[in-house]
């Protein structure tokens, strides 16, 4: 798995528990908004219940008022007073004085079913169940006896509770348990909803890893997350046959582009060797010649790295021996007759003459010479050249570390030992550091954007680096797919240096 899919699992891994450590707080915050507005809706509603119920007209301020308004007169009989009165009328209850004999001594407005005399029991058993007569009543102790003020019927219910002191002196105790026992349900449900999600996600997520990596990607997810993996699928394969189209596109031009080349290249040729020709004229058809096989490299250039970005350049892997490869690079150079105004030379460390790699030696070759041509077309007036093949017996060496971001092609390469530095260095113009630092940058950006040069339209890097072409990018990406690297050094006056590492076989 490349660096940028195990970054993109690490910051799943961390933003989803943020997301539901978010969400439980937003949940705990809502349930305790809930209790608090359930509170002061509960207060609210006991202050109107006591102002409807609890104040004027309630059952002990109507006994209070029947008490009040209750004198015995000096003929010794009972009178009411008109407040007293009213206020049992405005209730529609009824009133009783029974004296310690249990008789009824004084009543106002007593239904005929009420009982006008009481046993003790039959005061006890009133009293408890606050009943007389299937109606609720409602009793006061006097000096006098005992005052039962009744009511209607239904119009008032009468609860006893008897509760043991342990009980009430445990309350608090039962109350934080049940608030613990709801704030694990709290957490149970967060946990239990997080691992649903995340396991419905999970395939999401490597599938848009995938894609930004280039890689098709089918998702059949059921439930609610079904019609997402649909769009993902449809998306993947929509992509896919862009990618297809695109490559297909680029083979097409680079196929229509070569016949006509060549016959420009040859007539070019033809004119150059041409001994009746004017020297002019045989030194222009030169220069058709050399932007023809420049233009040729170009179009190769852009249909190997097109074949690269998508995983459809099939590597051909083999053991190659690199000096020998080198010597074939370099003999060819000199047989087209390019080392005139660009003279190179091979040198072959001891401990490298035997130096192999196991990859695709088309590829290889087409890196060095991308290289060759770098050199050369950056210093048209002649440079020397020195091709250099060396070993380092650590991957710590420079340019000889294995990219994590290297394509799976690499993985069919034995775990190397060591690597194997191809030098190429230039004695010319050389590049300035800013230029370099602006080079270095948009072969970074090449091994993540879409498109082949790693230069975006209108950057600022992108006119500084543009004169070095797709070359030193397809360098790159041919050496990364064999799980290399390169490097770059150079300075003003002092020449350009590129060196191409490569895992030993």
């Amino acid at each position: 798995m490349s660096r940028r899919s195990d970054k993109a699992n690490r910051g799943a891994q961390t933003s989803f528990p943020r997301f539901f450590t978010k969400q439980l707080l937003a949940f705990l915050l809502l349930a305790f908004l809930v209790v608090v507005v359930d509170f002061f809706l509960y207060a609210a509603i006991a202050y109107s219940e006591s102002e409807n119920n609890f104040n004027d007209g309630t059952p002990i301020t109507t006994v209070r008022a029947v008490d009040a308004g209750l004198a015995q007169e000096d003929n010794g009989a009972y009178a009411l007073s008109p407040e007293a009165g009213d206020v049992l009328a405005e209730q529609g209850a009824w009133a009783l004085l029974v004296d310690d004999a249990g008789a009824a001594v004084w009543e106002k407005d007593v239904p005929a079913d009420v009982p006008r005399s009481f046993t003790p029991a039959d005061t006890a058993m009133a009293a408890h169940y606050g009943t007389l007569a299937d109606r609720p009543a409602f009793f006061w102790s006097r000096d006098d006896g005992l005052l039962v003020v009744g009511f209607p019927k239904d119009t008032y219910w009468h609860m006893t509770m008897a509760l043991p002191e342990s009980t009430i002196r445990n309350l608090p105790l039962y109350v934080l348990l049940l608030f613990a026992v709801d704030l694990a349900i709290f957490f149970v449900a967060y946990f239990v909803s997080r691992r649903r999600t995340q396991r419905a996600v999970a395939p999401i997520l490597g599938a848009l890893d995938n894609l930004s990596e280039g890689r098709p990607s089918t998702l059949r997810l059921k439930g609610d997350l079904a019609d997402v993996g649909e769009r993902i699928t449809e998306a993947s394969a929509l992509l896919e046959q862009k990618d297809a189209a695109r490559a297909n596109w680029i083979r097409g031009v680079s196929h229509d582009i070569r016949t006509p080349l060549s016959m420009i290249m040859g007539y070019a040729d033809a004119v150059a060797h041409d001994e009746r020709v004017p020297e002019d004229v045989r030194a222009q058809a030169a220069v058709i010649r050399a932007q023809g096989l420049r233009i040729a490299d170009l179009v190769t250039d852009l249909n190997t790295a097109s074949r690269l970005d998508y995983d459809m350049q099939p590597l051909d892997l083999e053991r190659i021996h690199l000096a020998r490869t080198l010597r074939s690079v370099v003999a060819a150079h000199a047989n087209d007759g390019l080392d005139e105004a660009h003279p190179i030379e091979l040198e072959v460390d001891d401990d490298a003459a035997d130096a192999v790699v196991l990859g695709d030696e088309r590829l290889v070759t087409r890196a060095v010479e991308n290289v060759l041509a770098n050199a050369r077309l950056h210093n048209e007036g002649g440079c020397s050249v020195s091709v250099r093949l060396s070993a380092c017996p650590s991957e710590k060496a420079s340019g000889g570390g294995r990219d994590a971001d290297a394509s799976p092609a690499a993985a069919a390469a034995a775990e190397p030992v060591g690597s194997a530095v191809i030098s190429v260095a230039d004695d010319g113009a050389g590049i300035s550091r800013e230029d370099l630092a602006a080079l270095e940058a948009r072969l970074a950006r090449s091994r993540t954007a879409a498109s082949a040069s790693g230069c975006a339209v209108g950057s600022p890097s992108s006119t500084a680096t543009a004169e070095h072409g797709l070359g030193l990018v397809l360098v790159d990406r041919i050496a990364r797919a064999h799980g290399g690297s390169i490097a770059l050094d150079g300075a003003p006056g002092e020449g350009f240096t590129v060196e191409i590492g490569l895992p030993l076989a």
